[in-house]
């Protein structure tokens, strides 16, 4: 894995683009029809519709609560990446699978919150638009200025 040195951009904003541009990079490698896309879907819209019966489920099976399972397992993986405020709070989380968990838990978040709105839930080329945003804290129209972005970022930082 090509990570970067905390030291090539200068402060905690460095690193934390850096492992902003990590996540979205896993988000663009995962094709579209990824089923963990599906379950994260999935779980958005039984996890919200329990959010709105007060915690409980008209409807679930074993199968369900392992999708719930999972998510909080995912946000649990990536919460101190989400909390981080410097690059210190980052040193030691180059682990892939925490970037990729905060990848997939930001892109659940993205399909709850459109649940909870009433919306669509969004496509791959959406999802992605959606994560980079709030990864990146920047505005993106489509996939290919996000997947220019990441490389460019990452390029600002790699050796």
């Amino acid at each position: 894995e090509d990570m970067c040195n905390s030291q090539a951009l200068p402060g905690g904003r460095g690193m934390a683009v850096r492992f902003a541009a990590h996540a979205v990079r896993c988000l663009l490698e995962l094709p579209g029809n990824d089923p963990r896309l599906d379950r994260l879907a999935a779980a958005a819209v039984l996890m919200e519709q329990e959010s709105r019966l007060g915690g409980f489920s008209c409807w679930s099976s074993a199968e369900m609560a392992l999708q719930v399972e999972d998510v909080l397992k995912l946000q649990q993986t990536s919460m101190p990446m989400l909390d981080a405020t410097d690059g210190d709070d980052l040193e030691g989380m180059e682990q892939f699978p925490a970037i990729e968990a905060l990848a997939l838990h930001v892109a659940f978040e993205q399909m709850r919150e459109a649940v909870r709105k009433g919306r669509r839930l969004p496509g791959h080329e959406e999802l992605l638009v959606l994560v980079a945003q709030s990864l990146l804290k920047r505005e993106f129209a489509c996939g290919q200025q996000v997947a220019a972005a990441v490389t460019f970022e990452l390029a600002q930082c790699c050796c």
